[in-house]
């Protein structure tokens, strides 16, 4: 399991021309996407919350139990005559992912099967209920999602007084909420609880549970792409990479910068130009923000304000 599957390079590169720099064998395509994704979040984790973001892909398996933004895919083997398939079963035909509906075997009976989709089409779990926000007004009784439960809401939220909003980042910051999980005060403003997870046997059409489509950032995927098939040329020959994935991991040469600090800027059309420009905010990737805010550009301080009454 990884973020990236194999059918995600198909618009980059051609598959025989990837199975032949990675020598056939998957693993080492799965490595190289681990090392890729843990570039990444190298550097963009100080503003995002990428563990939202880089869950594994993996194929849809009806017996399992799943848990909300969980991110699956459509395959199964090839339909053979000779098999005898149960109520339940997958197969591929025709470019399509099917489930029996009855016992069947020998030549494949469209009666007998109910189609699910094409072969790596992506679904995600859905949230049962809306994610918490720090930041967001909630109402007693306003249902919110957070880290595998669903939680009501048992105090409202405690707006700031004009003159806590003064003293903000010169005494602590004020938050208008709590954690639903905060050992401490999460159980008053939120209650314990109710696990939530996608039961196993549920249909991947249920819509109750389910949603067709690709929970990640389409960019987020291409850059975490471009840098799997840099490392996987690297691998091969070092000195000979090809311009073409160079350009599109760290651009040309004559379009990077060197800072004061000895930092390099990348051209933003590269992979790492790009992550280096969703952490200085210059990209904003649709990708969650960590909880409460974090990675700014610009410090400020002061002596405390002075609260004046008449």
């Amino acid at each position: 399991m990884s973020y990236l599957i194999l059918s995600d390079f198909k618009d980059v590169i051609q598959e025989n021309n990837l199975l032949q720099v990675i020598t056939n064998d998957l693993t080492v395509l799965s490595t190289s996407i681990k090392n890729a994704v843990n570039e990444a979040k190298s550097l963009i984790r100080q503003k995002f919350d990428v563990a939202l973001e880089f869950t594994n892909t993996a194929v849809w398996d009806k017996t399992k139990v799943y848990g909300a933004w969980d991110r699956v895919y459509l395959d199964a083997a090839l339909y053979a005559e000779a098999s005898t398939y149960n109520i339940g079963d997958l197969t591929l035909f025709a470019n399509n992912i099917y489930i029996a509906n009855s016992v069947t075997t020998g030549v494949f009976a469209t009666g007998d099967w109910d189609k699910l989709g094409a072969q790596y089409d992506l679904f995600y779990a859905i949230y049962p209920k809306p994610l918490f926000q720090m930041n967001q007004i909630y109402k007693k009784s306003d249902e919110v999602y957070w880290n595998g439960k669903t939680y009501t809401n048992l105090q409202p939220s405690v707006l700031p007084t004009h003159d806590s909003t003064l003293q903000q980042r010169i005494i602590r910051p004020q938050y208008i909420n709590v954690f639903p999980d905060d050992p401490i005060n999460g159980l008053l403003a939120w209650g314990v609880g109710t696990a939530y997870t996608v039961p196993a046997s549920t249909d991947i059409l249920n819509t109750t549970y389910w949603t067709a489509g690709d929970n990640r950032d389409s960019e987020v995927v291409q850059k975490v792409i471009d840098i799997t098939l840099f490392h996987l040329h690297a691998r091969i020959a070092p000195r000979n990479i090809p311009a073409l994935r160079i350009i599109r991991y760290k651009g040309e040469e004559a379009d990077r910068t060197l800072k004061n600090t000895g930092d390099i800027v990348y051209p933003i059309d590269s992979a790492l130009g790009w992550f280096q420009g969703c952490a200085r905010g210059f990209i904003t990737p649709n990708i969650p923000l960590l909880q409460p805010d974090q990675g700014n550009r610009i410090r400020y301080g002061g002596n405390v304000k002075q609260i004046n009454s008449y």
